[in-house]
């Protein structure tokens, strides 16, 4: 940690402004706000990973500004979109996720991500994705990286992928995921002949019934008014190609019922004499 404090220390400020000046440039820079109906979880310093990995993007970040020229994507609800990053990888962001990345890379490659994003990564040095609950690390490969709320993902789906979040790190190889559980990384294991995501297919194995209805929220841009779901949990899958039989996939097996309120999908408990 000593080393970038020394590095921050010994910063030289862009000719003509002072270290706050750059500094808070360079912050506002980070911050700034996308275009309309873009959302985007703004940029923190706070500890992603460890104090040395955040210390390390921020140096990385500093010593490129103000060459180089901050890109930020970010997709709404029921919106995907793909991204070729300044390398010729590939990013594919789902609904209400962002990325921000510098327009020119040598040989740091670093992306921040807030949501979901599947990559495929081209051979070359070292590639970060660094979210707010951890950090990825790989060389060339494809992987999907979850971070939402409390939930923290990475599935590998070829290559290896090195993963740290917590203090904690695993490696994993395809057919494999990472997911942080109770402040340590877990490594199970998933089918890959299943569809994910990009097809408009999503699997769930003993998955919080609440964040798949937030899922659906995301994908089809509907508001939902559910009761109350703690401890209730969800296997099995459904598509984005038609928003019923999305609804009817989930709520039938777990004996909901539910019904569109104007602009509201209104779910609740199915009576006794309904079941």
């Amino acid at each position: 940690m000593n080393k970038y404090n020394d590095i921050l220390n010994n910063w030289q400020a862009p000719e003509g402004k002072s270290s706050d000046q750059a500094w808070a440039d360079l912050q506002s820079r980070l911050n700034r706000a996308p275009v309309a109906e873009a959302k985007v979880v703004r940029f923190s310093w706070k500890p992603m990973v460890s104090v040395a990995a955040a210390a390390a993007i921020i140096v990385g970040l500093i010593l490129l500004w103000p060459n180089q020229t901050l890109q930020e994507v970010a997709t709404a609800n029921g919106e995907h979109q793909t991204v070729t990053l300044p390398d010729d990888s590939r990013v594919d962001l789902n609904a209400s996720s962002s990325i921000a990345f510098v327009d020119s890379w040598s040989d740091a490659r670093e992306v921040k991500l807030s949501g979901q994003a599947f990559f495929e990564v081209v051979k070359g040095g070292t590639f970060h994705v660094v979210t707010r609950q951890g950090l990825v690390e790989v060389l060339g490969t494809s992987f999907d990286v979850f971070d939402r709320d409390n939930t923290f993902e990475v599935t590998c789906r070829t290559g290896k992928v090195r993963v740290t979040a917590n203090g904690t790190d695993a490696e994993i190889v395809p057919g494999f995921r990472a997911t942080l559980t109770n402040g340590k990384l877990e490594v199970s294991q998933f089918d890959l002949a299943l569809a994910d995501w990009r097809s408009g297919e999503f699997h769930y194995t003993e998955a919080p019934l609440a964040a798949v209805f937030e899922e659906i929220e995301r994908q089809f841009s509907v508001k939902m008014q559910v009761p109350d779901l703690a401890n209730r949990f969800y296997t099995g899958r459904f598509n984005t190609k038609d928003l019923n039989e999305a609804l009817q996939l989930v709520c039938l097996p777990m004996g909901l019922q539910f019904e569109v309120n104007e602009t509201t999908i209104v779910v609740s408990e199915k009576e006794i004499n309904e079941r």
